[in-house]
């Protein structure tokens, strides 16, 4: 992630908030787009996307990330942001969820999305923003996680992961509402069906998007992303990663009451 940062210099859009300049394109290739929700296995997708982009003769440019570290929540990021999208060369990720700016080349490019079982995003955020989060220093004031933390420690676990479900209603509504899970240019994969076959994930990403990247290439990427902690790290980013821990860390009344709020997409992606 730093080196795809460093790439991105600085301009300022209308708004008076920085963006990014794209690094020079390395072939013309076509563009492709990745999305994710946070917690559904977005940092393995977008990890893996940066390795093999530039194998694939493109460069990796991941707006989100930017302006993560600039401080600004998905609502603040500036809709100038969609002039930034060219039709060749690049490979966009790091999107958690639609952004409020338009992707102009969304209708022609292909995209992969990544899901994951809602219950376990819950779960996964609790201790991700009580504990193994790694809080970036805001240029100016404190960063908006900081301030999270603070509110999810004095919250507590199971009235943070209930509100959490209850966002992710409204995360996975938007997703749904954007139109990209719908069409023939899109690539849905569950987390699930993923995470303990990465090898025959990548080797499913590149041939979706038409990448030549060399069978020895794909399998080393791979493996260098497939970790698997042997015990549940509360305090590491990867904390655990089977499916279903929602299971173990919640009651018989929670699980009942965050099948309810969630009931649309636990049936739409097969969980229910």
């Amino acid at each position: 992630m730093a080196e795809a940062l460093d790439a991105l210099r600085f301009r300022f859009a209308p708004t008076g908030i920085r963006l990014p300049e794209l690094p020079p394109a390395p072939s013309e290739a076509p563009s492709v787009v990745a999305m994710s929700l946070p917690k559904a296995g977005s940092t393995l997708l977008f990890a893996l996307l940066q390795d093999l982009a530039p194998q694939a003769g493109l460069a990796y440019v991941s707006l989100q990330d930017f302006f993560f570290v600039q401080g600004l929540r998905l609502t603040e990021q500036p809709h100038e942001a969609g002039a930034l999208f060219r039709p060749r060369g690049y490979c966009y990720g790091g999107f958690r969820g639609p952004p409020p700016y338009a992707i102009p080349i969304l209708d022609a490019a292909r995209c992969v999305v990544l899901v994951r079982d809602p219950r376990d995003m819950a779960v996964s955020h609790w201790y991700s923003v009580t504990q193994s989060h790694v809080v970036p220093k805001a240029e100016e004031g404190e960063h908006f996680m900081a301030r999270n933390r603070a509110r999810a420690i004095a919250r507590g676990k199971d009235a943070h992961v209930m509100q959490v479900a209850r966002g992710l209603d409204a995360q996975f509504d938007r997703l749904v509402g954007s139109g990209i899970l719908h069409r023939e240019g899109t690539a849905v994969f569950r987390y699930e069906d993923v995470i303990f076959r990465k090898r025959a994930w990548v080797d499913a990403i590149c041939a979706w998007f038409g990448w030549d990247v060399a069978a020895a290439e794909r399998a080393r990427i791979a493996d260098r992303h497939d970790v698997r902690p042997e015990t549940p790290d509360p305090t590491a980013h990867i904390r655990q990663v089977a499916p279903g821990n929602h299971r173990e860390e919640l009651s018989e009344a929670q699980r009942a009451q965050m099948d309810r709020v969630l009931a649309r997409w636990l049936a739409m992606f097969a969980y229910a």
